[in-house]
């Protein structure tokens, strides 16, 4: 049998050979990420909610009720856990505080958008960044590349709304892409290449897929590797997502109670915090959820955001979802095996701008951690007065990521080869977070 970890395969040629190329139907990678699953894997899977922009440690989840005005320009409110505030915007995240962690003291001192990203993603600082391109795997390709899906049938990385930048498979391959998918909050949503086109029936369907097999055979004959073996197998494999109704109910928000829907906000954030829900559900290991919902969280003040202001707007639809996703989660019995783990690129300085905003700052931030079976109902390291500097207990990227990697059951150690054909660990270093795991 083909060893598919030692064959290199492009994704062109697997595409010219292995898809089942019927009503723009193509979803090879997708097929490859299954037979790479990691043969000890579990059920774990992770919903990772990305506050595209970076939001303001401040004006979220570390408050400063004692601090300078600049640095409390919102109320906080109690939460259920006796001596932590939040602020005021997330009521319904507060009265479920004994159900995640918050970390007030991530740090990597960067204050570039596109470095920032792409180390959070990664877990490694990209010496030689260009925009838009991976110079190493995001954790969602990793995921895919070392777990695949929990459930036959299943795509292993999905990424909602669409995937964004730095979150591909880099020399993994681009078969580890994520999955991409449209707004579901759209009244017209639907996964293209889950629906067939309306001129193919299902006896047609069968009708190419035996003279695909056909022309197949005179390529087995000529096969010594059994490379045939295996193309067969992705083909059906693809031909049940196509065919098949679990995958498809999968990504058919529709069909849950409109009531649910509205909890979670009937906007792009909202449902799509739903859809992940649902996805970890039916069997996928690794869920991207980006929020950029009206304007992302980099709130300068100046083109692309209203500044500090849009916290108003920003807050309370994240609030929703959020607090919506992990109630629905613990109420399905599924918050013990899906890990929800929310952050942005880096923070926000604690002085307000002349354009009523906050500017960049990676030297603190905030991340938030709930479910997997982990303890929660803390506080892990806190700022300084000003929230502008770890006070205690710095957490870099490589823990945040570490951590997930632990609760999945991937060794940091695993060292896939790069472009140059050396052996890359996944983290260059970082440990998870202990206080999580006692």
């Amino acid at each position: 049998m083909l060893n598919l970890v030692s064959t290199d395969i492009s994704r062109r040629e697997f595409l010219r050979f292995g898809s089942l190329a019927v009503g723009g139907i193509s979803l090879a990678d997708v097929m490859w990420q299954r037979a790479l699953a990691n043969e000890r894997q579990t059920d774990t899977a992770v919903i990772q909610v990305f506050l595209c922009g970076g939001p303001s440690q401040h004006d979220t989840f570390d408050p400063k009720p004692l601090g300078p005005a600049e640095c409390r320009p919102f109320d906080s409110i109690e939460t259920a856990m006796p001596g932590v505030r939040i602020t005021e915007f997330f009521p319904r995240l507060a009265a479920i505080f004994d159900e995640f962690s918050v970390v007030r003291s991530v740090a990597h001192g960067d204050g570039s958008h596109n470095h920032s990203v792409h180390w959070m993603q990664t877990g490694r600082y990209p010496n030689q960044l260009v925009f838009g391109q991976n110079q190493f795997p995001a954790t969602g390709a990793m995921i895919a590349r070392y777990r695949g899906p929990n459930v036959r049938g299943m795509p292993a990385n999905v990424a909602i709304p669409e995937g964004f930048y730095y979150s591909t498979a880099s020399y993994l391959g681009t078969r580890y892409d994520p999955m991409e998918i449209s707004d579901p909050n759209k009244p017209d949503f639907h996964v293209p290449n889950l629906k067939l086109n309306d001129s193919i029936t299902t006896n047609r369907l069968d009708d190419r897929l035996q003279i695909l097999r056909g022309l197949d055979r005179f390529r087995r004959d000529l096969d010594t590797q059994g490379q045939s073996t295996t193309m067969d197998a992705f083909q059906m494999s693809a031909l049940d997502m196509i065919s098949g109704p679990a995958v498809r109910r999968a990504f058919d928000v529709s069909a849950e109670d409109p009531r649910l829907r509205d909890r979670y906000g009937r906007n792009r954030l909202g449902q799509a915090c739903l859809l992940a829900r649902r996805l970890v559900e039916a069997g996928v290991t690794f869920v991207n959820v980006k929020d950029y919902e009206f304007f992302e969280w980099d709130l300068h003040g100046t083109v692309g955001g209203p500044g500090i202001a849009g916290t108003r707007t920003k807050g309370p639809d994240l609030d929703m979802a959020l607090s919506s996703l992990i109630t629905d989660l613990k109420d399905r019995g599924l918050l013990s095996r899906v890990l929800v783990q929310v952050f942005g690129e880096f923070g926000r300085t604690s002085n307000i701008n002349t354009t009523a905003g906050r500017d960049h700052w990676g030297n603190v931030f905030t991340a938030l951690f709930a479910g997997g079976g982990l303890r929660h109902g803390q506080v892990i390291g806190s700022s300084d007065a000003r929230g502008a500097l770890p006070l205690d207990r710095p957490v870099g990227p490589s823990d945040l990521l570490a951590t997930m990697y632990r609760f999945l059951g991937i060794s940091t150690d695993t060292a896939p080869i790069d472009y140059s054909g050396r052996p890359m660990p996944l983290l260059p270093g970082g440990e998870p977070i202990r206080e999580m795991f006692l």
